[in-house]
């Protein structure tokens, strides 16, 4: 019997509704309920998976994405769907992507991101003063609304909405994008995976450090925040013919019309 986790955001409306019927879904396939499971449901939007992620990425989980929320870039399975990919499941018929993850080490703490790093001003319409150093050689100081470091995964999150290029999630780099520098030279880069990156937060403006969206901490003025890639990877359960152009294509619009 395959043992099965499911998270939710209880504060969502019908989550919990969703969680019962989900639940009496899987009994009925055969499933079983279990806090040692071997895959994981993250049944809501985006949010709900980057806490799956957060809470059981690190113990190599699976991750299995359902929807019932927004837009739903992660949880690519729409909840109508969920019986039949269970029943793919099942039957073997899906395959394990492994996404890497991004951290970033402030003082005493290190935070970890399946999406994305950022540092961002903590009183909007002020800016915060940056000094950028990558593989321990200088880049620049740039004033911004803030930066982000974001992996593959995070490429179609908050680095695409503020002018980040999307990645294929395979690829072993990290995006560096600035929101809303204050100079024109001063654009996204994408860096191998293995780059380390050093932001320095200067006299000007203050800032806070966040994690998926999710955590966060202030970054005092002077305060070195170091990035780099994680050590361990977040294994998402995808069912066959699941294809991250297929999703970019649905979820993005990607391509424009195609009757055009």
């Amino acid at each position: 019997m395959i043992k099965v986790k499911v998270i939710i955001n209880k504060k969502k409306k019908d989550a919990k509704k969703n969680l019962f019927l989900l639940e009496d879904i899987l009994q009925k396939k055969g499933f079983e309920i279990s806090e040692n499971p071997d895959f994981i449901i993250a049944l809501g939007g985006d949010g709900t998976f980057l806490t799956a992620s957060f809470l059981y990425g690190r113990k190599g989980i699976p991750i299995l994405g359902v929807n019932s929320g927004g837009l739903g870039f992660l949880t690519d399975v729409h909840f109508s769907d969920v019986e039949r990919v269970l029943e793919e499941i099942k039957k073997n018929k899906f395959h394990i992507e492994e996404r890497m993850v991004v951290k970033g080490h402030y003082e005493n703490t290190i935070f970890y991101a399946l999406n994305d790093l950022t540092i961002c001003t903590r009183i909007p319409g002020r800016v915060v003063e940056f000094s950028a150093t990558i593989n321990n050689e200088y880049l620049c100081r740039f004033v911004a609304d803030g930066i982000i470091v974001a992996t593959p995964t995070g490429s179609t999150a908050y680095s695409l909405a503020t002018g980040g290029p999307i990645l294929l999630p395979h690829t072993e780099s990290i995006i560096l994008t600035p929101i809303s520098p204050h100079t024109l030279s001063v654009r996204p880069m994408v860096l191998p995976g293995t780059t380390k990156i050093e932001i320095q937060t200067g006299e000007k403006g203050s800032g806070v450090l966040v994690a998926d969206g999710q955590r966060s901490r202030l970054i005092k003025r002077g305060g070195r925040v170091l990035f780099q890639k994680a050590d361990y990877t977040v294994r998402l359960l995808k069912p066959e013919g699941t294809t991250f152009f297929n999703t970019l294509r649905e979820k993005m619009k990607w391509g424009g019309r195609e009757d055009a």
